[in-house]
């Protein structure tokens, strides 16, 4: 991938068709002293650098230049300014990227078979407005790179290799965007990019960071609950102990439940008992009364006495026949059987209501002693005073024991958390046996070997000594990536302390990028790099041989090297004379003679 053209909507911006090979310029000429002038840099070169990372789908806050800078009623000063890069992709077709600023968070796509003409937008955009994520995503379809193919990271992580603005040059690995953040956040990348497993090195920075969390949550359990995963059986053993304490407590409140209802509910409750003993008694007399009455009738048996009766006919000078006399003892033998009959009824009811009166009086019994316990209770006021006790001592006791499962459950979870840190603990021994296979057989490593080589190759015609980039594994038995040291000429190659310098380190990461583009050249990957003020504060011979290795590099590899630099870091002849640029490399010039000389066109 390569950047064809920026341009924007407003015509005070300077836009910029780049040459899709060799050396593009960004050339500022200062013609004011550089006394007189706050900061040459205002002229835009490193805004562009800029400019091309927000085109590139980079997301921005208030912060950014785009949107810091107000007018007087507080919008953006480019908050009708829409910006548009054309981008050569590697198949061959050309993508234009428009992005606004007043909807800084979307971006449309147009797909062209050929270069625009000139610096009109496309009329047709396949996707339009697509959000932030959304829009990286299809910019990354476009551009298909092989390199971020299965990764968890997507081609912004590799993007300000391709794009050094000065804070890079600090750290020819870790850029200045990663500063601040973890070292999972780009050494896993960094691993990756130099031919290595990088999702080996973040598994192994993921599986340190769950167990040092777990470390954390596990001390804290034990400060806040007191407790220790070997005290597991003791509180089993308080706990078995502490139920039967409950229990027992329990079932002394069972005892007295009866009582724990209200004082008017008892009342209450002394009334129905009260007129149910009424009902009964009345039904207890009545039935008394009538088995007295049938006890009575049984007692009165038939009684008629015929000599008595004859006896009376004679004094009476009545004859008193024979058949008369045989009527009435007929008379006395049905009457005598008629009273057999009765009373065998008699003593069947009588003995029917007998049972019934023994259920009444029972139940008479049942509750009267209810009556009385329940007047017991309202004088009894030292067994509502045990009750108060018990249900104190229940839940003190129930209380107890809800701690002592409570700690129980702590020390599970610490048990368990101790088994997925063992599992974790496995995983992190696996990763790092595969870190140092790696280490230990980086020969084996073609990539890495090419990048090395590269590197310590372009560094050496630029500055003319040796240097060389290594990693090792640290004491954490992660990855760590060593800043490369500059060796002496003499036979014991001793290390210097040049690196140290800002000058060597600009050439330093300078050399790194140059040697992973041309490494990753023979594949889909970036094809442009842009170091913003490269030759500032260098010596004038390394000028000339950086300036002659990009030029080799850039046609030897097909790639597109932009540089910005300002008139007095041009390097210069013998004569101490300025040796310009061709004007077919210059794709951009800026001056401070006023405000239209600088990239857009107005001073801000």
């Amino acid at each position: 991938m390569k950047l064809s053209k920026l341009y924007c909507n407003d015509s005070r911006f300077k836009n910029i068709t780049f040459n899709l090979k060799g050396l593009n310029v960004v050339y500022a000429d200062v013609l004011t002293d550089l006394k007189d002038k706050k900061n040459s840099h205002d002229l835009g070169k490193t805004k562009l650098a800029e400019l091309i990372d927000y085109l590139l789908i980079k997301q921005i806050d208030k912060n950014h230049f785009l949107l810091k800078l107000k007018d007087e009623k507080g919008n953006s000063i480019f908050i009708n300014h829409v910006f548009y890069l054309e981008i050569f992709l590697n198949d061959g077709s050309f993508l234009t990227i428009k992005r606004s600023i007043d909807t800084h968070s979307k971006a449309s796509f147009s797909i062209n078979n050929q270069r625009t003409e000139g610096y009109t937008p496309p009329s047709v955009w396949q996707f339009e407005d697509l959000g932030g994520d959304a829009a990286k995503k299809k910019l990354a379809e476009y551009i298909r790179f092989d390199f971020f193919k299965n990764k968890l990271y997507d081609y912004r992580k590799a993007i300000n290799y391709c794009i050094r603005m000065q804070p890079d040059y600090e750290d020819v690995y870790r850029l200045s965007k990663f500063k601040g953040g973890k070292d999972i956040d780009w050494k896993p990348f960094m691993f990756d990019l130099l031919g290595f497993d990088g999702e080996v090195l973040r598994k192994k920075y993921e599986n340190d960071a769950e167990q040092e969390k777990i470390d954390i949550q596990i001390k804290h359990l034990k400060k806040d609950f007191s407790v220790n995963e070997t005290d597991r059986d003791e509180i089993i053993a308080q706990i078995s102990l502490q139920k039967n304490k409950t229990d027992e407590a329990g079932q002394k409140i069972d005892q007295l439940n009866f009582y724990e209802q209200d004082q008017s509910l008892i009342e209450k409750g002394i009334d129905e008992i009260e007129n149910k003993i009424s009902r009964l008694n009345t039904l207890s007399y009545n039935l008394s009364f009538d088995i007295n009455k049938l006890q009575n009738s049984i007692k009165n048996n038939f009684a008629f006495d015929l000599a008595k009766v004859e006896k009376v006919f004679l004094e009476s000078k009545i004859y008193f026949s024979d058949s008369l006399k045989k009527d009435y003892q007929e008379l006395i033998t049905f009457n005598e059987e008629l009273t057999k009959d009765r009373n065998r009824l008699l003593k069947k009811t009588l003995k029917d209501k007998s049972d019934e009166l023994n259920l009444i009086n029972n139940e008479l019994k049942e509750y009267n002693d209810k009556k009385e316990n329940l007047l017991s209770f309202l004088k009894d006021t030292d067994t509502f005073r045990r009750l108060k006790e018990y249900q104190k001592e229940l839940a003190r006791l129930e209380s107890e024991l809800i701690q002592l499962q409570e700690r129980l459950r702590i020390i599970d979870v610490i048990i368990e958390k101790d088994e997925l840190k063992e599992m974790l603990k496995n995983e992190i021994e696996g990763t790092v046996k595969q870190l140092k296979n790696f280490s230990n057989n980086t020969e084996k490593n073609v990539k890495y070997k090419q990048i090395r080589d590269l590197f310590s190759k372009y560094f050496l015609e630029i500055m003319n000594e040796d240097t060389y980039i290594s990693w090792s594994i640290n004491s954490n038995n992660n990855v760590d990536f060593k800043q490369p040291t500059i060796k002496t000429k003499d036979h014991l190659s001793k290390d210097t302390a040049k690196d140290e310098g800002r000058t060597y380190k600009k050439i330093l990461c300078v050399v790194f990028d140059l040697a992973i583009l041309v490494a990753y050249n023979f594949e889909s990957y970036y094809r442009f790099v842009y170091h913003d003020d490269v030759l500032s504060q260098q010596d004038n011979g390394i000028k000339i041989r950086l300036l002659e290795l990009i030029d080799n590099i850039a046609k030897v590899n097909d790639i597109q090297y932009i540089l910005s630099v300002i008139k007095s870091d041009l390097p210069v002849n013998e004569s101490d004379e300025f040796i310009y640029f061709n004007k077919s490399e210059i794709v951009l010039e800026l001056n401070d003679k006023n405000e239209s000389g600088t990239l857009f066109g107005f001073e801000f």
